[in-house]
């Protein structure tokens, strides 16, 4: 199964002062509404109820940022695509589409969106790092390896720099190598943690597994990949019935991928038990997935 590369967690910013005009001639929130980075959902329900009295680009684009906070990436792509609709040139929004798209695994949009940016003003190290992590997911590495040649780490977030070291560990390596330097697990902010899951999901006992996983979808229920990872745990577990009812959630905000499709196949296979069993079942396994934790999802 293709392996979830590094996802790009970035800043959140909104715009300021009173509802007014802004560069381009549409109307926009004022600051005390919007708050940077905090109550996305709050964010997201006033941005909503604007958009009904006036929908603008630039309010698509703010709301598609609340979403990203929210770790609802198909919401976001469609306000995305919608802003780039109304405004396709502008800089900014060909950014957040960069990095929306890469969330939703279609590398090829995601890069050519960003190397419009990379012609633009708005450049930076995040969006060269972007570039890279994008042409590594497409087994591209001559080009990924040429994009982190091109950045220079001293003028990047430390988070950003923690990221940048962990895209050159892949470029020299494999994503399992990443996990096997993990101590713990990586923050549900970072884009670290897909990593974690996806490489820890053979080698983590099944109760640990569980308790991680359903914690990370209380703080991002919105989030494809947790539910996902879930979803996946859930046939390991042969709960079969439960499984195919967070992949119907799933399959509300998030388009078929190459790899989503395979988990879909992934199922149906294990539904007709045409998948190769384990011979013993450790008592970790055995012990995870209660009726409780169930109802959840």
């Amino acid at each position: 199964m293709v392996v979830r590369l590094f996802l790009l967690v970035f800043a959140l910013f909104f715009v300021s002062c009173q509802s007014s005009p802004d560069s381009k001639g549409e109307n926009i929130p004022n600051q005390q509404a919007i708050m940077a980075g905090q109550k996305a959902e709050t964010n997201v329900q006033f941005l909503t109820k604007q958009m009904e009295e006036q929908p603008s680009a630039n309010l698509y684009y703010l709301r598609a940022k609340n979403y990203l906070a929210l770790h609802a990436y198909g919401l976001a792509d469609q306000d995305m695509e919608n802003a780039l609709r109304d405004n396709p040139g502008e800089p900014a929004y060909l950014a957040l589409s960069a990095k929306t798209k890469q969330f939703l695994e279609d590398y090829t949009t995601s890069i050519d969106r960003a190397k419009l940016t990379e012609a633009s003003v708005l450049t930076n190290g995040q969006n060269t790092l972007l570039l890279a992590q994008n042409y590594f997911a497409t087994k591209q590495m001559s080009l990924g390896r040429f994009y982190l040649k091109k950045m220079d780490g001293s003028l990047l977030s430390t988070f950003d720099r923690s990221l940048l070291k962990a895209v050159k560990d892949y470029g020299v390596s494999d994503s399992l190598r990443l996990f096997t330097l993990m101590n713990s697990k990586p923050s549900d902010d970072s884009p670290l943690v897909y990593v974690y899951y996806e490489q820890g999901f053979s080698s983590i006992p099944s109760l640990r597994y569980q308790q991680e996983i359903l914690s990370s979808l209380k703080n991002y229920p919105m989030d494809p990949y947790f539910l996902r990872y879930w979803a996946r745990f859930l046939v390991k577990m042969k709960k079969y019935d439960q499984a195919a009812l967070v992949y119907k959630q799933v399959l509300k905000v998030f388009p078929k991928t190459k790899s989503f499709k395979t988990e879909l196949v992934y199922i149906d296979l294990a539904k007709q038990g045409l998948l190769p069993t384990k011979s013993s079942e450790s008592l970790t396994d055995s012990s995870a997935v209660s009726a409780d934790s169930l109802t959840q999802n």
